[in-house]
C-alpha cells in the first residue's frame, strides 16, 4: 500500500515542478533574471517562499533547470528530424513562436549571459559552440563538414536570433518570410573565395 503513495507523491512533486517552471518562464521572460525574486516566483506558483525552495534551492538551481528542459527538447527535436535541412530549421523557428514565452526568457538570458558573472554565461558560450559545429553538420548533409558550412553555420544563428530579436520587440514584425529567404540564401552553391 505505500507504493501507490509513493508513485502519487512523486507525481505530485513532478507536476508541482513543471507548474514552478512554467511560471518561472513567464517571470523570467518579463522581467529578466536579475530582476526576478524567488518571491516573485513562489507568488506566481501560489507558494510560499519555503514551499518554492522545496523544490528549487537556489534561482540558479530553477534558471538551470529550465535551461536544461529547453536543451533537452531541442535535442530530440534536432536528432528525430526527417526533413531537409532548410525545412526542419524553419519548422523549428515556428515552435519558438508558438512558445513566445519561453522564447522571450531564452532572448533575455542570452542578453544577460554577456556578462560573464552571469550563471548561465559559461553554459551559453558552450551551447553557441555546440550549436554552431551541429548546425554545420546537419547543413553538410552527410559529407565532410567543412569551413564554408560552419560559417553558414554561424551566418544561421547570428539570422535567427536576429529576426527573433525583432519579431519580439514588434508586435506587427513577422519573421516567417525572411527567415524562409534566410534559409534559400544559406542553401545556395558556396561562394568562391
Amino acid at each position: 500500500m505505500t507504493e501507490p503513495k509513493k508513485r502519487g507523491a512523486y507525481a505530485k512533486g513532478t507536476a508541482k515542478r513543471e507548474q514552478i517552471l512554467q511560471q518561472a518562464i513567464e517571470v523570467f521572460g518579463r522581467f529578466g533574471f536579475h530582476a526576478t525574486s524567488m518571491r516573485e516566483i513562489a507568488k506566481a506558483c501560489g507558494l510560499s517562499q519555503a514551499g518554492l525552495l522545496h523544490h528549487f534551492p537556489t534561482k540558479e538551481a530553477l534558471l538551470l533547470a529550465l535551461v536544461e528542459e529547453r536543451e533537452h527538447n531541442q535535442e530530440v527535436s534536432i536528432h528525430h528530424e526527417t526533413l531537409p535541412w532548410a525545412e526542419a530549421f524553419y519548422e523549428r523557428m515556428l515552435q519558438n513562436m508558438e512558445n513566445e514565452a519561453l522564447t522571450r526568457l531564452w532572448a533575455n538570458l542570452v542578453g544577460e549571459a554577456t556578462d560573464r558573472k552571469h550563471p548561465a554565461h559559461e553554459y551559453f558560450l558552450e551551447r553557441y559552440a555546440k550549436i554552431r559545429e551541429e548546425f554545420a553538420v546537419i547543413m553538410a548533409s552527410n559529407s565532410p563538414v567543412t569551413d564554408e558550412d560552419r560559417l553558414r553555420a554561424t551566418l544561421l544563428i547570428a539570422i535567427w536570433d536576429g529576426l527573433q530579436t525583432q519579431w519580439l520587440l514588434d508586435d506587427t514584425f513577422d519573421m516567417r518570410e525572411p527567415f524562409q529567404y534566410a534559409m534559400k540564401l544559406l542553401s545556395q552553391k558556396p561562394i568562391d573565395r
